[in-house]
């Protein structure tokens, strides 16, 4: 797929792009769920096993090949795509289910995945990373691959509260309120004023050096919400995913004002798109929209948050951007919308959705965290089991098989 028809608009940023992204396979071929299958599960939704059989998660996180979790009692798992030590076991074979981190063991509080990367805080404020580091994303002072977990100790080996994985670059909250981020930074992504890459974290110091509440990184982009509810984002900007009217990337940040500066509740941000919550429940989206992933009923990118009035205007809980795909919940009701080439919208079908489209499998309720990988969709479900579909070539489903899925199917190990 040419950089043309993927972005709507000719850029260089085709020739940066990761290979993953770069020769996207084509749509799943032949049939796993249709609409006879589709049926059949809703039928079979009473027979399914109980939820106390199955392990419980209380955090997950998608990456490009790789998915990982924390489940009840603080321990960690990884599984899918094990290039570059992605799982953070000390191996690089693939996995088709869960493979526990060990070293160190329980006591994880947060996950995050990006490409062949991860990272994960802990309950006592430590950071630590794995994987893919040949643009630093580490952040612990080299470029070398690790394939088991490496603490990140500056500015101090403690004091971490969140992290957040994009492509190439990596983003990190801490106790004081101060933002950091290092990594690959060809775009502005580490909004320190500068496109230098950094090994080890780097302070965002614009508007203030505190105040930072969540940030989340995109494919190239970044988006973060202050303490005083404003929204902020940088980084590269073809498309407009920076939010701020303009198509001109930015490497420091850049304030959201549309529809009002403050008033921002949640943010999230795909590999091309963004979206938020804003405190009155409603949903906005704005940036890359080729296969509808900003849910507003067109395919037309947007250099301003434009709001998502589907199946309603207000009552949106929570959000989540994948590369080119979007969910979100509502009353733990799920919605899916965008490119569905793998069946990672989880309706039964690998048609595109330029709107919300409802989760109806396991039920239409009960739906809480998700997770949001390349292809593939990953959620927690009524007693904390978790559900996974789409894309499976590396096991990311973490059900035992590599066989793509286009509805929900119960991770079981």
């Amino acid at each position: 797929m040419g950089a043309t028809a993927m972005y709507g608009k000719e850029s260089n940023y085709h020739r940066m792009r990761p290979a993953w992204l770069a020769a996207r396979p084509g749509r799943a071929a032949g049939s796993i769920a249709g609409a006879a299958a589709l049926a059949a599960a809703l039928l079979g939704a009473a027979s399914m096993p109980a939820a106390a059989a199955t392990p419980q998660w209380n955090h997950i996180a998608a990456g490009t090949y790789a998915t990982c979790g924390i489940r009840v009692g603080n321990t960690l798992w990884c599984w899918g795509s094990g290039h570059f030590g992605a799982l953070g076991t000390g191996q690089t074979a693939a996995q088709d289910q869960p493979q526990q981190i060990t070293r160190p063991t329980a006591g994880w509080a947060s996950v995050t995945a990006g490409w062949n990367y991860g990272c994960a805080t802990r309950s006592d404020g430590s950071l630590w990373c794995w994987g893919y580091n040949a643009f630093g994303e580490l952040g612990i002072g080299t470029t070398t691959n690790a394939a088991r977990p490496n603490q990140v100790t500056t500015p101090a080996s403690t004091g971490w509260t969140s992290v957040t994985a994009g492509i190439y670059h990596t983003c990190a909250t801490r106790s004081d309120g101060t933002l950091w981020c290092w990594g690959w930074n060809g775009l502005g992504e580490l909004g320190i004023g500068s496109t230098t890459g950094q090994h080890a974290p780097k302070q965002v110091t614009t508007p203030a050096a505190d105040g930072w509440a969540s940030v989340t990184a995109g494919g190239t982009h970044t988006c973060a919400n202050r303490s005083d509810a404003t929204l902020w984002c940088w980084g590269y900007n073809h498309n407009g995913q920076v939010g701020n009217g303009t198509a001109t990337g930015q490497d420091a940040p850049q304030q959201v004002t549309t529809p009002a500066a403050g008033g921002w509740a949640s943010v999230t941000a795909g590999n091309v798109h963004t979206c938020a919550i804003r405190s009155d429940a409603t949903l906005w989206c704005w940036g890359w929209n080729g296969y509808g992933q900003l849910g507003i009923g067109s395919t037309t990118d947007q250099d301003r948050p434009q709001q998502v009035t589907f199946p309603a205007s207000t009552g949106w809980t929570s959000v989540t951007g994948g590369a080119i795909h979007t969910c979100a919940t509502r009353t733990h009701a799920l919605w899916c919308w965008g490119y569905n080439g793998f069946g990672q919208l989880g309706i039964g079908s690998y048609a595109d959705q330029v709107q919300p489209h409802r989760v109806v499998v396991p039920s239409t309720t009960g739906w809480s965290l998700m997770a949001l990988g390349d292809d593939q969709t990953c959620a927690t479900h009524t007693g904390s089991t978790l559900w996974c579909w789409g894309w499976n070539a590396y096991g990311q489903l973490g059900i035992g098989s590599t066989t793509s899925q286009n509805l929900p199917q119960q991770v079981a190990s």
